[in-house]
């Protein structure tokens, strides 16, 4: 019973200490959903028309019924609260992208986002007080894990038939992420220090057709190359100055070197990781226009991982998002094409959403996914209005979107997340020709 309790104890304790939310530990990290914030303001997985009429920022095909160029870039805030209180929040820029449409029937884009984020930062409160040397030593465990994947989108779109587009997205992976197993001796950390180079390739194929007063669409992601990491390990030390580097600097308000002197240790040791990301997806959507400004839209997708388990992995919680099925349902408010007024030129958004995740484990006894899983559900809403100014329609966005997740086997029960969310886009008649004067 002493046992169970103190295990009981310590899981808890690490709990309290996990403040930047348990998606950040499972597998890559946290995977993003939204890029711009008119796609959530529409609480829209990309797929309908949630930037104007008739074009979405995330789906290619849309593109061609853009009538210039556009420059958009967005800015993100997050907070994540736990049951117990504690809180973690971050801001980043979230999306630059370029798309340049060619006489109303091709597009071609590219973009930079974050793919995943992984932040994480957990320590055994408890700890433990060991005698040596006849000196009482205090001992913690902590575990910190900071970066993330980066995604470059390269897309283009057609128009096969008038009322039929197709586009495709090569997603290029990259990034890389820092681990570090920490021993607290007397709150100085004895490290051990590993970072993840990572790199892979996914593919995203789109469908629009118009017909019967709607407009169908689908998407389906598949990899061409599986994600992969280059694992590099560094040679355990303690890190004196407390900067989380095995470096020779000495630091005033903690005063030391490192030890042993990086001199003195031997090269890290490399090895590559393979396959520890293999997605694929398919989602559908439709939505159709009401009273000419007024659009309703229902979108689902279910993605799958299809990558094994990799043990070697360093991640504080061994756990991995295997499915996800996505619904959500919005409508948004137009803005008229010919009025110049203000109250004309505003664009209103709202959607709602539910997710349902499915996590698998791995028994490292067995070195074996465990049969159990253990479901996540989410919930969320999302408020969010936009202004159009100038006569080339340059446009600036704001979403607010909240959402709780309730973890079905967990210590962390719930999770209240909210973001907001900003997007500003400016276009232009870039790559034209202009007559001399």
């Amino acid at each position: 019973m002493f046992h169970r309790r103190l295990i009981l104890s310590s899981i808890l304790a690490i709990s309290v200490s996990l403040s930047q939310g348990p998606f950040n530990g499972y597998g890559i990290g946290d995977i993003q959903s939204w890029n711009s914030a008119s796609s959530s303001g529409l609480s829209s997985l990309g797929l309908v028309s949630s930037y104007r009429q008739d074009i979405s920022l995330a789906n290619p095909t849309t593109w061609p019924n853009l009538k210039y160029t556009f420059l958009s870039l967005s800015y993100n805030g997050f907070e994540s609260t736990l049951k117990n209180n504690s809180k973690n929040g971050y801001s980043n820029l979230q999306s630059a992208q370029l798309i340049i449409p060619i006489k109303n029937k091709h597009a071609i884009g590219i973009e930079l986002h974050p793919y995943t984020y992984q932040k994480t930062d957990m320590i055994d409160t408890l700890g433990n007080d060991l005698i040596a040397f006849e000196d009482t030593l205090n001992l913690q465990k902590q575990f910190i894990q900071a970066g993330g994947v980066m995604a470059f989108d390269i897309s283009a779109s057609t128009s096969i038939f008038s009322n039929t587009y197709l586009g495709l997205t090569v997603q290029l992976l990259f990034g890389s992420s820092r681990q570090s197993k920490n021993l607290l001796v007397d709150k100085i950390p004895y490290s051990l220090s590993s970072r993840l180079n990572y790199s892979g390739i996914n593919t995203l194929f789109f469908l629009k057709h118009y017909a019967y007063g709607f407009d169908f669409f689908f998407r389906s992601q598949l990899a061409i190359s599986p994600l992969e990491a280059i694992q590099t390990k560094l040679y355990p030390y303690f890190d004196t100055n407390k900067n989380g580097y095995h470096d020779f600097a000495y630091n005033y308000l903690n005063p030391g070197y490192d030890f042993p002197n990086p001199n003195d240790v031997p090269g890290p040791d490399k090895s590559r990781l393979s396959n520890i990301h293999d997605p694929s997806s398919f989602s559908f959507g439709l939505s159709n226009i009401i009273r000419q400004r007024l659009q309703v839209s229902l979108e689902f997708q279910k993605s799958k991982e299809n990558a094994s388990k990799n043990e070697e992995i360093p991640n504080g919680f061994n756990k991995r998002v295997v499915e996800n099925d996505k619904i959500s349902v919005g409508a948004i408010w137009y803005p008229s094409k010919q009025s110049f007024k203000f109250l004309d030129n505003l664009i209103f958004r709202s959607g709602l959403f539910f997710n349902n995740f499915t996590i698998d484990n791995l028994d490292y006894s067995s070195s074996a996914e465990l049969n159990s899983k253990d479901n996540v559900t989410e919930f969320g809403y999302s408020i969010g209005f936009g202004y159009k100014f100038k006569a080339i329609g340059n446009q600036i966005d704001f979403t607010y979107k909240s959402s709780l997740k309730s973890y079905e086997v967990s210590d962390f029960s719930e999770e209240h997340l909210r973001g907001f969310q900003v997007s500003i886009s400016i276009a232009d008649i870039w790559f034209i020709k202009r007559r001399q004067r």
